[in-house]
């Protein structure tokens, strides 16, 4: 899937359990609601359509894969992991990214996500690409 996606699960249902928690807050499918710019002001710097899928969980820290769409044109997929330290997640991505007619491109990102109402998700990210910087901030849904 070309795409940014960003794939979350944030419920708000409560465990005793820190790994039942981080399951149920961050675990599941989701996907980009709103995309907008980073710093620059143009979506053209940022990476959109995030979907995220959180499959693996070890206390407040959870795992999984995500793809989108960054620069334009680029089709980009890989792993991210997040810890969940109150209402926010601080998390990093690596991935590789496609752009007909080029070689891959390696593509890091880091940012600290806020849990919203509405199982909402605000992600404020920033990274590098092969083909320069990217930013912006993604509101992700189940």
């Amino acid at each position: 899937d070309a795409g940014w996606a960003a794939c979350f699960d944030f419920a708000t249902k409560t465990t005793t359990s820190p790994t039942s928690t981080m399951s149920q807050t961050l675990g599941g499918n989701w996907a980009t609601v709103q995309s907008l710019p980073g710093s620059s002001g143009s979506l053209q710097d940022a990476c959109v359509n995030f979907k995220w899928s959180v499959t693996q969980f070890s206390g407040t820290s959870g795992s999984g894969t995500f793809s989108a769409t960054c620069l334009g044109n680029m089709a980009v997929a890989g792993s991210a992991s997040g810890t969940l330290v109150g209402s926010t997640v601080n998390w990093t991505a690596n991935a590789t990214g496609t752009v007909a007619g080029q070689p891959v491109c390696s593509i890091a990102l880091t940012g600290t996500a806020t849990l919203e109402a509405n199982n909402r998700i605000r992600i404020p990210y920033s990274g590098t690409t092969c083909l320069g910087p990217v930013s912006g901030t993604e509101i992700i849904q189940k």
